[in-house]
């Protein structure tokens, strides 16, 4: 009798997201100037650039670059780098929302995964492969350094409802209503919004 082995090979290829398109896009550095053009940014977080189609490509980082805005809409995608809270490296996030309280990142990422093959007995091996998206968010409060994790809409992501309690402890009405699960991780945008409106 022959043993049936499976085996599932899934390699993570790169890692993509929103940002990394060519898109028409200002770059504003941190002496203040600013270019005009197309940008995209790969996978080790550069920022390829150039003044426009047929045009030499340059190549910048987030150490030179302050705010880097892609016009894939009528309004700005806004990228900036943020110091993560307890993780000890810089990320580059969109900013979604900056009320008076409270800033709002995310993340959006799409993962890849090489072409692998699973034995079928007598039949044509079936291939596998694919990749999944998700997004990640973050928040900031002024005077805070870092932002702090919050919430994944990736699977594997922790206990929303503790950690946002935690993060909000300065707001007891907010926390009563994630608590009472008035308010859960779908209700992200609504959170964000209440604590900028509603709390001190």
């Amino acid at each position: 009798m022959k043993s049936i082995v499976v085996l599932i090979s899934m390699i993570v290829l790169c890692s993509a997201n929103a940002k990394a398109q060519n898109t028409k896009s200002v770059l504003i550095f941190k002496d203040g100037t600013q270019l005009e053009g197309l940008a995209k940014v790969n996978f080790w977080e550069q920022i390829k650039f150039r003044k426009g189609k047929g045009e030499k490509r340059e190549r910048y980082t987030f150490d030179e670059v302050d705010t880097l805005k892609l016009f894939e809409d009528t309004e700005p995608s806004i990228y900036v780098q943020v110091k993560i809270k307890g993780e000890g490296f810089h990320e580059i996030l969109e900013v979604v929302d900056q009320g008076k309280n409270l800033i709002y990142y995310r993340d959006r990422n799409e993962r890849y995964y090489a072409p692998a093959t699973m034995p079928n007995g007598n039949m044509p091996p079936i291939p596998m492969g694919g990749s999944y998206s998700y997004t990640d968010s973050y928040v900031r409060k002024p005077g805070e350094n870092e932002a702090t994790y919050l919430a994944s809409t990736n699977w594997l992501s922790g206990n929303f409802k503790k950690m946002a309690s935690q993060y909000f402890e300065d707001c007891p009405a907010l926390v009563a209503k994630i608590q009472n699960k008035e308010f859960k991780k779908k209700h992200l945008k609504e959170i964000i919004t209440y604590y900028n409106t509603q709390c001190k």
